[in-house]
């Protein structure tokens, strides 16, 4: 059998989701198409595709196998360019997903100027709840933020860290207290990331070295960074914000930093991608411009947020504390 061309009637049919479209897209006739296919599965000994008079659908197997067919295609068509000596520009469109726990602040900005960069390169961005077993099969490349490693298996980069601060409104500090103490945040109404495998795990740096504090319960919970910051500044509880967040909070004095004396343990960036062999122009090009990009602005951030503590060492004069450690 012809294995490649077995690999292209495959690949064209599961994107087409006919035999006929894909007959047509590659300029052989129908038969020909269900011939190769059928080659293929009797040659892998596995069903691909499940056939309706209707409509065609991947196997869980046919999904799998897709993904390798066109990790193949990939570098076969990259290495004609390459033969024929033209350069690889990247092209088509980069599918890109996105978990709740990444904060998306930079991203409009990422895309404008990676966009700019390549031109001929169209996005799709997804935000995606958590990372999927087979994610590869939906996405390019995943964006994601976390305080553990990705699974084992999947390629990752680190992209840098994205630091926290604990925050409350001023009104919300008014009416219950201001805490002094780790232990003084168990009266106290708290918000936390739904997400992150570390939740209910609050780690600091502080005048006792590293310290944890079980959170217990939580009158929030979010895998959403927006709603987290929003429900902060709205004076439901305290709770961790990221700094693009929190900085201009504290700024105007909409937030007031909380046990300022105490740093949250920051968690990591990461993009997932397939393996570094199988890559196409568009996600090499995507994962380098992050690599290169993505770190200046959490350095910014940090910046940003050192240059406020350091022109105010106080960080901000914290509200009258009447009802001091109220439990709630």
């Amino acid at each position: 059998m012809d294995m490649l061309q077995g690999i292209r009637a495959f690949a064209q049919v599961a994107s087409a989701g006919s035999f006929t479209a894909a007959a047509q897209q590659l300029k052989i006739g129908t038969p020909q198409v269900s011939r190769a296919i059928a080659d293929l599965e009797t040659h892998l000994r596995i069903r691909l595709l499940n056939r309706t008079t209707r409509q065609v659908a991947l196997t869980e197997a046919g999904e799998r196998y897709l993904f390798h067919c066109e990790a193949i295609l990939a570098r076969l068509a990259e290495a004609e360019a390459e033969a024929l000596g033209l350069s690889a520009v990247p092209s088509g469109a980069l599918k890109i997903g996105v978990t709740a726990s990444f904060d998306r602040h930079h991203l409009p900005q990422l895309i404008s100027s990676y966009l700019e960069r390549f031109p001929q390169v169209s996005l799709s961005v997804t935000l995606e709840q958590q990372v999927p077993d087979m994610f590869l099969s939906h996405y390019d490349a995943l964006l994601l933020c976390s305080s553990e490693t990705p699974a084992p298996g999947m390629v990752s980069e680190c992209l840098g860290a994205m630091s926290s601060i604990l925050c409350a409104s001023p009104v919300y500090l008014a009416r219950y207290g201001v805490p002094q103490t780790l232990s003084d945040l168990k009266q106290h109404r708290c918000m936390d990331f739904a997400d992150n495998l570390s939740s209910g795990q609050w780690t600091f740096d502080g005048p006792n070295g590293h310290e944890t504090f079980s959170v217990g319960h939580t009158v929030l919970q979010s895998d959403l960074s927006d709603i987290l910051n929003d429900s902060v500044q709205e004076g439901l509880g305290i709770g961790p914000l990221t700094l693009p967040v929190g900085v201009p909070g504290l700024r105007s004095g909409s937030l007031v930093r909380v046990l300022p004396e105490y740093r949250m343990k920051a968690r990591n960036v990461y993009v997932l991608y397939s393996s570094p062999r199988q890559l196409d122009t568009k996600i090499r090009t995507w994962v380098e411009f992050l690599k290169e990009t993505l770190p200046r602005c959490l350095a910014s951030d940090q910046a940003a947020f050192s240059s406020l503590m350091t022109a105010s060492p106080r960080d901000r004069e914290m509200p009258g504390n009447d009802t001091q450690n109220q439990a709630v």
